[in-house]
């Protein structure tokens, strides 16, 4: 999981856009985002919170 928000940038409006192609295994199945992909909060994609979920790990990831 912690790869997955490498894949990604947080934009100023609070959306996320993927910057390469990410794969995520959850629980209710693999995940495949494709570069240039964006997910505004609130957006639920394949049964995932994407949002989120990088929101979770940007708080863990003060570097980011």
């Amino acid at each position: 999981m912690e790869n997955f928000i490498k894949h990604f940038k947080r934009l100023p409006d609070g959306s996320w856009e993927c910057t390469s192609s990410a794969e995520l295994a959850t629980p209710g199945g693999r995940i495949q985002v494709t570069e240039g992909a964006r997910f505004t909060p609130g957006t639920v994609f394949m049964n995932f919170d994407v949002v989120r979920s990088l929101e979770e790990q940007a708080a863990e990831m003060p570097y980011l």
